[in-house]
């Protein structure tokens, strides 16, 4: 039985489940992000409503211009924020 190797999230490098993750639409790395909000977890990216295509866009703190989540000062809201 061959076991592979656990993912790491791209912002935090910290092991990722499938139910707490997800793929930066940018850089094309995965990162931590609860997918509901009343869940427990941490957020090392966000998630918003493209209004133009009507699709959602999933993009990490590194790529929106945050080191980490601790440094954020704020909860991230879509780029340019």
């Amino acid at each position: 039985m061959r076991l592979e190797p656990a993912v790491a999230c791209h912002v935090c490098g910290d092991p990722l489940a499938d139910a707490n993750s997800a793929v930066c639409n940018t850089c094309g790395n995965p990162f931590h992000l609860r997918l509901r909000q009343d869940g427990e977890g941490r957020d090392c990216g966000d998630v918003w409503i493209n209004e133009q295509f009507l699709s959602l866009e999933f993009a990490c703190l590194t790529c929106l211009g945050r080191e980490t989540a601790a440094s954020a000062g704020e909860p991230p809201v879509g780029r340019g924020h």
